[in-house]
């Protein structure tokens, strides 16, 4: 039996079973993924057959269904030939277009952190498939014409939705997926993870350092030794009070001017810190269930037969308290970031029990996202407000609740190349370990959605790496701080749209398949054209191109190997038809509000731009609590138009400055006020 439910329009359920509908997909089940909308009324029917075919006017797709009463599916779908196709995740980092591809979707560290069922066509149609045991996508592999998604356990459950185009269909996958979170303000920043010899002494002092060498920071992390047991799984951990002391007579979750946290804050910085987890997170989750179904589970843990005389496997946890809450007391002390460490929790545990029902195959790839759902939740209900989760795990939904980082494997293009395919599941707050051991890194490290540097075990902080290192840090790091109007804005435009804020060229220009292969550029935002790891450039030929450090106007050669400016470390280029808001830097962000904003105009085709404020710090902009300052160039003219919204603690609108790009390379520089009214500036 089919059931076909269109959920919303264009977006369609297909579930196919042999006698009793299976029981719920536990992404449904705990509500990480979205099964219906408030206001819709959702339209079921039935079929007999194992045929079901849905889609749009433009193309309908006929997908022939196999299950099995004992569990497991079977999917095929008939390709068309224009069908270039995307998505996965980070299953694998060596392609984006997927034809000839066979992907399993299971997690694994270092080789798979973060796979993902969905899968995107160039035609605008995608899918998800709703089942966290393992899978495989057969993508033109076995049968060069077929898409075949099949596995030995699950039920067939799918979301199949039908866009005009990727832009749309990310648009629709996002009602069920969830749209990306916005990050508290200092994590657009930079985040810099010290080496684990840093004791709370030493990092007062590296926070006073970027300060007094002028490059921007926003978050200071410390690694396992801020524990007194290092790599503590347990909910009794402490800090190491020899490296991190807090005063013995003061409360456990004391934070006052005798806490090294208290002097960090003060210098404008936050505070993170490293989590390893081994925790049954699923207690939490079945709660609700369990009392519902008036069941006990309180001895349910099971041995592991591989072992001596047999081992409980979970000693760790404690059924009656959820994991967030032996972590409010390092909250309360200041703590505002977490790092999840991939410890443990992508690792996989067979013989292991889950919440007392459930085996490890189904629990495998969910437990990063319900880790950092359980982490964000937590937070915001203890303190209100945004928290910095970043987590190397993932799989759909994770976009919801938290960053991520490409793991333990450095910055290298096929880094880059994981970020491209998250890209193209509509997750946008992506990032690595970014290395200042050399400009290209330091380059593509300050230009990713979010920028971590990675001190784990180095000394690589930029002070103790030469003049010429140190100086195209701080170029980046200042830049990034400039950037950060630009960079809010189309975060908060992806956390609306699910539209991603690093977008692969063959997203941005999808009518050109020749860029499904050019992987060492992106766009950041609408304007910005990144270029990493490789020096020959590709312009799309859609566009004229400014250079964003010399001013130059390309209007011909698209295809060239592009010659670095001193302490440069890539190419930035800015389309032209381009408004680009940019601040002052400041030493952190948490604080800063400059009075004044540069709004960089290259004229090029009409355009428009929204500059995007909210609180930078509370969820309250799901409520639409938000301001929005619209600007628009048209015919050479540009229109400031009056501010829009309001949110708490909203303060006066900005001053500009406007910064008008000439294409001989020169600029002048207009000063405007904001008002009631639209103002209209020309060009001089």
């Amino acid at each position: 039996m089919t059931l076909v439910s269109k959920i919303s329009e264009n977006i369609y359920r297909i579930r196919h079973f042999r006698n009793e509908l299976p029981r719920e997909s536990l992404l449904s089940k705990y509500g990480i993924i979205n099964t219906c909308f408030d206001g819709n009324k959702t339209e079921t029917e039935q079929y007999d057959g194992d045929t079901v075919s849905v889609g749009r006017e433009e193309y309908k797709l006929c997908f022939l269904l196999s299950s099995e009463d004992s569990g497991g599916f079977d999917i095929k779908l008939s390709l068309d030939k224009n069908d270039r196709l995307f998505g996965l995740g980070d299953e694998s980092r060596n392609c984006m277009e997927k034809h000839g591809k066979i992907a399993h979707i299971k997690t694994e560290n270092v080789y798979s952190y973060g796979p993902m069922p969905y899968l995107m066509s160039s035609r605008g149609w995608a899918i998800l498939v709703n089942c966290t045991y393992e899978h495989v996508f057969d993508i033109a592999s076995t049968e060069f014409d077929k898409l075949h998604i099949y596995g030995a356990k699950g039920a067939l459950d799918i979301f199949v939705f039908c866009g005009k185009d990727m832009k749309e269909a990310l648009y629709l996958s996002g009602l069920v997926i969830g749209r990306p979170v916005m990050l508290p303000k200092g994590a657009y920043g930079l985040t810099v993870v010290l080496n684990e010899q840093t004791n709370a002494q030493r990092l007062l002092d590296y926070a006073l350092r970027f300060k007094e060498r002028d490059i921007p920071c926003d978050i200071l992390g410390l690694e396992p030794s801020w524990m007194s047991k290092h790599y503590d799984f347990s909910t009794e951990k402490s800090w190491n009070r020899e490296r991190f002391p807090i005063p013995y007579w003061k409360p456990e979750n004391y934070y006052g001017s005798w806490s090294f946290i208290w002097n960090l804050h003060k210098m404008g910085k936050m505070l993170s810190l490293w989590l390893c987890n081994d925790y049954d997170l699923f207690w939490k989750e079945e709660g609700d269930f369990f009392r519902e179904e008036k069941k006990d589970f309180s001895d349910a843990a099971i041995n592991d037969p591989h072992f001596f005389k047999g081992r409980r496997l979970d000693t760790l946890t404690k059924s009656e308290e959820p994991w967030f809450e032996h972590l409010k007391k390092f909250v309360d002390n200041g703590a505002e970031a977490f790092k999840l460490d991939g410890a443990c929790q992508i690792d996989i545990h067979p013989d292991r029990l889950w919440a007392g029902r459930y085996t490890d195959d189904e629990i495998h790839n969910l437990y990063p996202v319900v880790y950092a759902k359980q982490m964000k939740e937590g937070y915001e209900q203890h303190t209100g407000k945004r928290a910095m989760i970043n987590t190397c795990g993932s799989y759909p939904g994770i976009q919801k609740y938290a960053a991520t980082w490409a793991g333990d494997t450095g910055c290298t293009p096929s880094v880059l190349l994981s970020l491209m395919n998250f890209a193209m599941c509509g997750h946008s707050n992506t990032s690595f370990d970014m290395e200042s051991d050399a400009k290209e890194k330091i380059h593509i490290g300050f230009l990713a959605p979010w920028s971590q540097h990675m001190g784990w075990e180095n000394y690589l902080l930029p002070w103790y790496c030469g003049d010429e290192i140190e100086n195209c840090y701080r170029y980046y790091a200042q830049l990034r701080s400039s950037l950060f109007p630009y960079i809010y804005s189309f975060a908060a435009y992806a956390s609306k749209t699910s539209y991603p804020l690093l977008r692969p060229l063959c997203l941005a220009y999808s009518e050109t398949a020749e860029y499904d292969k050019v992987y060492n550029e992106y766009m950041l935002g609408d304007s910005l054209l990144v270029s990493a790891f490789d020096t020959h450039v590709v312009l799309p030929e859609q566009d004229e191109w400014y250079d964003f450090y010399t001013g130059k106007l390309y209007t011909g050669e698209k295809e060239f190997d592009y010659v670095l400016p001193e302490n440069k470390g890539g190419a930035v280029f800015v389309r032209a038809g381009s408004i680009v808001p940019m601040q002052p830097h400041a030493p952190a962000l948490r604080d800063y509000r400059p009075e004044k904003l540069y709004i960089h105009v290259y004229p090029g085709k009409d355009t428009s731009f929204e500059l995007y404020e909210d609180d930078y710090s509370t969820y309250a902009y799901q409520k639409g609590e938000s301001a929005v300052t619209k600007f628009e160039l048209k015919n050479n003219v540009l229109y400031i138009n009056s501010r829009q919204g309001s949110f708490e603690g909203m303060p006066e609108a900005f001053k500009f400055i406007i910064v008008w790009h000439h294409p001989d390379g020169t600029q002048t520089n207009i000063c405007a006020e904001s008002s009631d009214s639209t103002v209209m500036i020309k060009a001089q």
